[in-house]
């Protein structure tokens, strides 16, 4: 394939500007998916519609909602570590579409064509990033960190190819649960400590990590974030067996690790800047959700949406407001507090709040409205701020 220089001077080449910065599409194109899963609840709460699928919304919020973030993020900072070309028109609207027909198909309950359009997914952030980073053109390797980005596809097509087997007449009763534990958890664990071996020490400030094999230090954390990715994956097996307490509690101790020494977590950024303190914030929420479960199991599920709501989505829209403000040449609003951001950041735990209280209410469904109804809220005030400066040419 052929390449072109830093992307940084890609549009003097004639580039598009979506192909340079795929995040501009899938950023707003997640918010969407987001709503869709979220609002599900609120449309139910309000009389809307008359029944619900709780597997409709974990893997639309999984699997379209917070993969089109993960998506617009590896899109764009691949080839800018490599130095290599940009997606291709064809690779990015593959990638919408394979998106999209996820969500539809999981709201529809089409489980087979939803898990088919997600094992797609992979395939073309695979291929996509295989040709970039082994190709002799790259200009740079990735982090050792990143040694878990493939670990979570294969959290994602194993647990795919579970999910889709469940439709299968006779297949074992345990199929269903350990896809979904895979899909739902596992991938998204790889992806944070990953991805936040590189990203998180950007934001505070701290110099971003060397490239794998640059040294033998290089390759002993490379090992060290393999036995990681080892560790989540053995654990939803241990948790399939029966250790429900153990194995997430073992993830806990896994992430809190990879975070805290990997992605320099364990002090907080050394920068200024609102999304900066609540992507520190949602670092943490991660492994705090998970030793909950585990201590508590009889309120695992509302302890498991602190991971949600308080780790990944929120760590999605930090994430996303940094990768937004740095490319769109917003200093001070990078450094700052602008107004949305707070909104967005207070309604999420708001959120969190709301749901986690659900449970032990008289109200549950009530609940579950409003926690929808202020996270829409919340991803809507972030949306009017960063939308228009990001689909605008």
């Amino acid at each position: 394939m052929a390449t072109t220089p830093h992307p940084e001077f890609a549009a003097g080449l004639g580039i598009s500007r979506w192909r340079i910065e795929p995040f501009r599409l899938f950023f707003p194109l997640g918010v969407l998916f987001a709503w869709i899963g979220v609002g599900h609840w609120l449309t139910y709460a309000t009389g809307v519609t008359a029944t619900y699928s709780c597997k409709s919304h974990a893997l639309v919020q999984i699997q379209a909602f917070l993969m089109s973030f993960a998506a617009g993020f590896l899109l764009t900072a691949v080839p800018r570590r490599t130095r290599t070309a940009p997606p291709s028109a064809a690779e990015m609207i593959a990638m919408a579409a394979a998106l999209i027909v996820t969500s539809i198909a999981a709201m529809a309950e089409r489980w087979f064509v939803s898990e088919l359009a997600y094992f797609c997914v992979f395939l073309i952030l695979a291929q996509f990033a295989i040709r970039r980073f082994a190709g002799r053109a790259a200009g740079r390797r990735p982090p050792a960190a990143f040694v878990l980005v493939p670990i979570a596809a294969v959290h994602g097509l194993v647990g795919a190819a579970m999910v889709a087997a469940a439709e299968v007449q006779n297949s074992p009763a345990w199929t269903e649960h350990l896809g979904m534990l895979l899909i739902t958890q596992g991938v998204f664990l790889c992806l944070t400590v990953g991805v936040g071996g590189l990203i998180l020490p950007l934001m505070s400030g701290t110099p971003p990590p060397a490239d794998l094999g640059s040294s033998p230090r290089e390759l002993w954390k490379a090992a060290a974030y393999g036995a990681a990715g080892a560790a989540i994956f053995a654990s939803f097996i241990f948790e399939q067996a029966g250790s429900t307490q153990i194995a997430p509690l073992l993830r806990a101790i896994v992430v809190a690790v990879g975070l805290g020494f990997g992605g320099n977590a364990w002090r907080p950024p050394g920068r200024t800047g609102v999304h900066r303190k609540l992507v520190w914030i949602s670092a943490w929420m991660i492994p705090v959700g998970l030793a909950i479960s585990a201590l508590y199991p009889d309120y695992r599920v509302p302890a498991l949406h602190i991971l949600f709501i308080g780790g990944f989505g929120l760590m999605a829209f930090g994430v996303a407001t940094h990768v937004s403000l740095s490319h769109l040449e917003m200093p001070r609003a990078a450094s700052g507090r602008p107004l949305a951001i707070i909104l967005m950041g207070a309604a999420f735990l708001l959120a969190l709040f709301i749901r986690f209280t659900a449970d032990a209410s008289d109200t549950y469904f009530q609940h579950l409205g409003w926690a929808s109804a202020v996270w829409i809220l919340g991803s809507a005030a972030w949306l009017l701020y960063l939308g228009p400066k990001l689909l605008r040419r």
